[in-house]
């Protein structure tokens, strides 16, 4: 990064051109624009945030928030009568040449602070076996693994 490039992170909308620049990342470098496209009906909430560089697009995170276990089809837990929602984070990344130099952990961050105000209560992800990077980054900020039942995958998660 040049001493003039401006690094910023913030939640992007489909009318804003920032938002146009996640999803050319997502599909051009690294094959995930299905997943910031696709529409979540039975959400409370969805967003995406994305990390720029000088409006430029350097990596991104999409995160719902749902009510635990809704999507795979369980009955909710409540708490004081409420359902447990929690933060699921659907798509992440860092363009290959901005790696290892804190975005993702950045994107994480601002991730889970804004599932900390909506009083979620875990953060939760899911990461195919070949994503050694991304388990570097959520083991060192403490989140737990537990291998899935359906592929080849890895469910991450952190409670908050």
């Amino acid at each position: 990064m040049s001493d003039t490039a401006k690094l910023d992170f913030a939640f992007v909308v489909d009318e804003d051109k920032r938002f146009n620049s996640v999803v050319e990342l997502a599909a051009t470098i690294l094959n995930q624009d299905r997943y910031i496209l696709m529409e979540f009906p039975e959400v409370r909430e969805s967003h995406v945030i994305g990390a720029f560089c000088d409006d430029q697009a350097i990596g991104f995170l999409r995160f719902l928030v749902q009510d635990l276990g809704k999507a795979e089809g369980r009955p909710p837990v409540l708490r004081s009568g409420k359902p447990i929602t929690e933060a699921y984070i659907e798509a992440f990344g860092v363009h290959p040449d901005w790696r290892r130099q804190g975005i993702g952990s950045s994107l994480q961050l601002v991730a889970i602070d804004y599932a900390l105000r909506c009083d979620c209560y875990q953060v939760r992800s899911r990461s195919p076996v070949t994503s050694e990077e991304n388990y570097s980054l959520k083991i060192a900020a403490g989140y737990a693994i537990q291998p899935s039942e359906q592929n080849d995958s890895y469910y991450f998660i952190k409670k908050l």
